[in-house]
């Protein structure tokens, strides 16, 4: 795995677009919106492709028979030199890589199978990359017109999200980690937060947008879930989406139940299954 010099990571964007399921957080990597990384086989003419986005996602593409590309995928994706502290998630195409990755891997990757409305009853064992599957959902029209017939607005106030609240929210999927700063934020994205007791309670987001798709990112602060506020922002983004001709998008590991229901009920429908891959961190 070398890595690309990032005045090339152009280079990923072609083979990039010829994947056919959603890969927009690694097109913000290639087309340099965002500083992630990017590692090839061969600088010069690359075929074998992985991109590192820093929120923690990877995309691993390409040829799956480079044994000297595989040699060192097999040592980045144990972290066997114990660079990786955060964890990291990969998908991969084509499907020819699922069994190369079993071949290299061994012993050092485990299946982890759940249903989504089952909860988990294995834990995750930090010394292996463990297999989960990763849902990619289609909108549907109809659907979501059903649910918003029969919507009832909350109480609180929902307010699009400014810069105070773009630096002001806490948790894992927040915009601060898909966007450069609020500047970025407010100039391309777009978010809606659902103010309780004073604070920010719950947060759709656009966590990347391209062309006229646009990838909702949610998160509800601790304190607050289990109170439905994640379906009131989903809508809020939603009907933005659906008011400024944008595609909503969708996607979550089937193990997220709470995610998987929520994007159901919004009227999205499974439509791709796939592996997916938590790595060696720590």
């Amino acid at each position: 795995m070398i890595p690309l010099p990032k005045e090339q990571h152009w280079k990923a964007s072609g083979p990039l677009e010829e994947i056919p399921f959603n890969t927009l957080f690694a097109s913000t990597v290639a087309d340099g919106s965002l500083p992630g990384r990017v590692f090839v086989d061969d600088v010069h003419e690359p075929s074998t492709f992985l991109i590192a986005h820093p929120y923690g996602m990877s995309m691993l593409f390409g040829c799956p028979d480079n044994a000297r590309f595989n040699d060192s995928l097999r040592a980045y994706m144990l972290n066997l030199g114990s660079e990786r502290k955060k964890p990291e998630w990969l998908q991969v195409h084509p499907a020819q890589w699922k069994p190369e990755l079993e071949r290299i891997l061994g012993p050092g990757l485990v299946r982890k199978e759940e249903p989504a409305d089952k909860p988990s009853s294995a834990g995750h064992d930090p010394s292996k990359v463990m297999e989960y599957t990763r849902v990619n959902f289609r909108f549907n029209r109809d659907r979501y017109a059903a649910f918003a017939g029969q919507y009832s607005p909350p109480p609180e106030t929902i307010v699009r999200t400014d810069g105070k609240l773009f630096r002001e929210i806490e948790g894992q999927v927040i915009p601060r980690h898909f966007w450069r700063d609020a500047d970025h934020f407010m100039g391309e994205g777009i978010g809606f937060t659902l103010i309780a007791d004073g604070s920010a309670a719950s947060t759709a987001f656009c966590a990347f947008l391209k062309d006229n798709m646009l990838e909702l990112g949610i998160e509800t602060a601790s304190r607050h879930r289990g109170k439905g506020y994640a379906v009131h922002v989903c809508k809020a983004l939603t009907d933005y989406c659906l008011e400024n001709a944008y595609e909503p998008i969708w996607s979550c590991r089937l193990e997220n139940a709470g995610s998987f229901n929520l994007a159901r009920k919004l009227g999205f429908e499974p439509e791709l299954y796939l592996p997916y891959y938590q790595l060696v961190s720590g």
